[in-house]
């Protein structure tokens, strides 16, 4: 497996994407993780294809906000086929948001059917324990379940876990997960 470094768009919240692009390939990034959620100028294929052929950069996930719904499902499915990127994460949705859990938990098997060389992963929620049993049901806290359930890959976010849930549980349960990775954000845990 010949694992990618890529430059994730959710890390430059403000800035253009012609110049995240440009400092990615500067810096010797293989590759970007296009976040749709931080800036208009993402849901422009046209433009977006343009900086991946002017920078000769390659999108290689295509990440999701946490409040998806149909709209931005098929944006990022014609993103997906103007790159030609294979990878959809799919940020869990906060706590109490019952509309966008249901539009995944009702949706996702029919998008993968329809889009068999894509892949889905969805991304550990924020601040809370991927090992807790979820309560209340339109919750994803159990990770592991909740993508064995919906054949989905694990996008794992380090910042989205705590120091102790990371190298205690996490670590020792590593060989559980390995098999369903499909992306590891690293990122500083303190920019919060």
């Amino acid at each position: 497996m010949n694992n990618k470094i890529l430059l994730s768009t959710d890390t430059m919240v403000g800035y253009g994407l012609d110049m995240i692009f440009e400092m990615a390939k500067k810096c010797g990034y293989d590759g970007i993780d296009l976040a749709v959620s931080k800036g208009f100028d993402a849901w422009n294929e046209n433009y977006v294809k343009s900086l991946v052929k002017k920078h000769q950069l390659p999108i290689y996930s295509i990440q999701t906000s946490a409040s998806l719904n149909s709209k931005e499902m098929n944006k990022v499915l014609d993103l997906c086929e103007a790159t030609n990127c294979d990878l959809i994460t799919i940020n869990a949705p906060k706590f109490f948001d019952f509309r966008s859990y249901a539009f995944i938990a009702n949706n996702i098997g029919e998008y993968q059917a329809q889009n068999p060389a894509l892949n889905f992963a969805i991304i550990n929620p924020e601040d809370n324990n991927i090992f807790a049993l979820p309560i209340p049901a339109y919750r994803f806290s159990n990770m592991l379940d909740i993508i064995k359930k919906y054949n989905c890959a694990l996008a794992l976010d380090v910042a989205n876990m705590d120091s102790q849930e990371l190298e205690g549980n996490f670590s020792n349960k590593l060989d559980d997960f390995a098999q369903y990775l499909a992306m590891v954000y690293i990122s500083d845990k303190s920019r919060k």
